[in-house]
């Protein structure tokens, strides 16, 4: 049976906003600089979204993912920083041995993260949490309310619920906040990964999320945001119940050993990339 999309297409425009910022310098610069002066320019930004990436979104998720994409940045804006413009006819001037090595460096790093690109392992799978949340619930009219939703209680430990969170953390499903009491989780997709260096902190009214009390309760808060990014008015009760379980049926896999039954779950249904 195919999965009907629930959510509405994201925009395309966040995602390439680092790529026009790059541009937009370069030829800024090479306008009013020079070529060569617009290379190394470049270099340097793509420098600073390689530092950008491993020093904080790789510490934040622990996810390889990181460590490629910042190779990747980090060779290609060596290359630009080393590469002549003025050659006179000799080539090794243009790409001397440094370059080269790094041009060697970048190649790599590009088919590594090339094939985890169309292995899907690069995007964030907040959309696909909420797609399969939105599985099997009717169209209401039911008002939309910001009070959190108990689920049902279960029973774990602090330590189960901190080891699946560095899993879904590390695989970019959600990340998660610990407050010494409750344990919340929020699903992040590509659209909110890309604010994610901006934000402030975790808020418990604009944030989706499902937390873990240590009492055993299972809670879940649907932004009002959230809820307004599916095509249709859901029924709110459903919504919430569907995300809930969902959170535990993953801790039920993960405890077993069976965590790779959360990535077949959340690959049964197909979200918008740029969501």
């Amino acid at each position: 049976m195919s999965h009907i999309q629930k959510l509405k297409t994201g925009s395309p425009i966040i995602v390439f906003v680092p790529a026009i910022i790059s541009l937009l310098i370069f030829a800024l610069t090479s306008l009013f600089l020079g070529l060569e002066v617009g290379l190394k320019m470049l270099g340097g930004v793509i420098l600073v979204y390689a530092l950008i990436s491993i020093g904080f979104y790789y510490p934040t998720t622990r996810s390889n993912i990181y460590l490629i994409s910042s190779s990747y940045l980090l060779s290609f804006g060596l290359v630009l920083i080393t590469i002549q413009t003025q050659h006179y006819g000799n080539p090794t001037l243009v790409f001397p041995p440094i370059t080269r090595l790094f041009f060697i460096w970048m190649i790599i790093s590009w088919i590594w993260l090339f094939y985890k690109m169309v292995t899907s392992q690069t995007r964030w799978k907040g959309s696909n949490i909420l797609e399969l949340a939105a599985v099997g619930v009717e169209t209401s009219n039911n008002a939309y309310t910001e009070r959190p939703f108990p689920v049902r209680e279960i029973e774990f430990t602090k330590d189960e619920v901190l080891a699946m969170a560095a899993y879904l953390r590390k695989n970019l499903i959600s990340i998660h906040y610990d407050d010494g009491d409750k344990i919340y989780f929020v699903p992040i997709n590509n659209d909110a990964a890309m604010k994610l260096f901006l934000r402030s902190g975790f808020n418990v009214i604009e944030d989706t999320w499902i937390a873990f009390d240590p009492s055993g309760m299972v809670s879940v808060h649907i932004s009002r945001k959230t809820y307004l990014s599916y095509k249709e008015n859901l029924a709110f009760d459903q919504l919430c119940n569907n995300l809930g379980n969902q959170f535990i049926e993953f801790l039920d896999y993960y405890r077993k050993g069976e965590d790779v039954r959360i990535m077949d779950k959340l690959k049964t249904v197909k979200s918008d990339f740029f969501g």
